[in-house]
This record gives structure tokens, C-alpha cells and sequence, in this order.
């Protein structure tokens, strides 16, 4: 629950991909073996122990991270604190941290949500289940992706976006 790693419904967890990701989770940077995932020969634990392993080493081997470029961005104007986002995140991004709002001479405290950025994935459920409009997922504008839309109803070639800029080849 911590990791917001599914679980199939035997209670054993779920890879990412049973072919293409047998030892990832949707979540980067966690990975599965063993009996974790079913019951398993020790042979077959191993093999997948090793193949963890070597997932883990490709991460910790770089110099740096690159992290996806559409992210969520949290208004903390407008965050009431509910939470939602933190239930919603399947990537285990956003969380809530307590913020100290005085108000005249009234002193409290309260929730507001935060989404780390190296974790989300843009995928946008946040935003859209966020009962205040306080998240927002930096992708393209509705502009933009009208202009797009627009371009290839006329047959364009390509379309380039960047910084808010749309260049259309014919």
C-alpha cells in the first residue's frame, strides 16, 4: 500500500509487464522477485533475484536521472489538503505535508499536497480528480492541441510544439 504496488487477486504483487517488465513495477526504481510475485521454485527466485539486480545496477550505474518533462504542477494557493491526489497517484508522486498558516493573530496548521517530480509520470489522474482545481498537468496547452488537431485534419507532414510554439510542416 505504501508503494501503491497492485496486487492480483491472490494477494501476490503484480509486475508491470508479465513480458516486456517481469521484474518492474509501474513505479521506477522497484522492482520484483521471488515468492513476492507467486510461488516459485528456488531456481526460479534466484534467476529473477538476479534479474532485479540488473535492473537496480542500470539505474544506480547513471550519472543522472532523466525524468519525464509532463509532470503535475499543485497550486498550493488552492490545495485544500483532502488528499485525493495522494490516493489517486498510481506512481506513489504525490504526498502532503504540513504547512503553518497564520491568519492575523490565529496560528494552525494544515495539509497541502506536493508531487515529486522525478516520480510522476504526467499521466494526469491527480488533476483530474483534484476537487479544487489546484493541480495542473504541464503538458500542451488546449491551444496547442487544437493547432495540432487543425493541422493534421489538413494534412501536414509534421508538427513541432515548443514553448508554446507551434511550427507546422506541409
Amino acid at each position: 500500500e505504501l508503494f501503491k504496488i497492485p496486487l492480483d487477486k491472490n494477494k501476490f504483487f503484480l509486475e508491470a509487464h508479465p513480458k516486456l517488465r517481469p521484474v518492474d513495477f509501474a513505479t521506477d526504481g522497484v522492482f520484483l522477485c521471488g515468492s513476492a510475485q507467486a510461488p516459485k521454485l528456488i531456481e526460479e527466485a534466484i534467476s529473477q533475484a538476479s534479474a532485479a539486480a540488473s535492473r537496480a545496477c542500470t539505474i544506480l550505474s547513471r550519472k543522472f536521472i532523466e525524468t519525464e518533462g509532463a509532470i503535475s504542477v499543485v497550486n498550493e494557493a488552492k490545495c485544500i489538503g483532502c488528499g485525493t491526489c495522494v490516493t489517486v497517484c498510481p506512481y506513489n508522486a504525490s504526498s502532503l505535508y504540513d504547512v503553518t498558516v497564520k491568519v492575523e493573530e490565529v496560528t494552525y496548521t494544515t495539509k497541502k499536497s506536493k508531487i515529486n517530480a522525478a516520480s510522476c509520470k504526467g499521466c494526469g489522474s491527480c488533476a483530474a480528480s483534484c476537487p479544487a482545481g489546484a493541480i495542473t498537468a504541464q503538458h500542451f496547452s488546449s491551444k496547442e492541441i487544437g493547432e495540432a488537431i487543425d493541422a493534421f485534419e489538413k494534412g501536414v507532414k509534421s508538427i513541432s510544439i515548443d514553448k508554446g510554439f507551434v511550427e507546422v510542416t506541409v
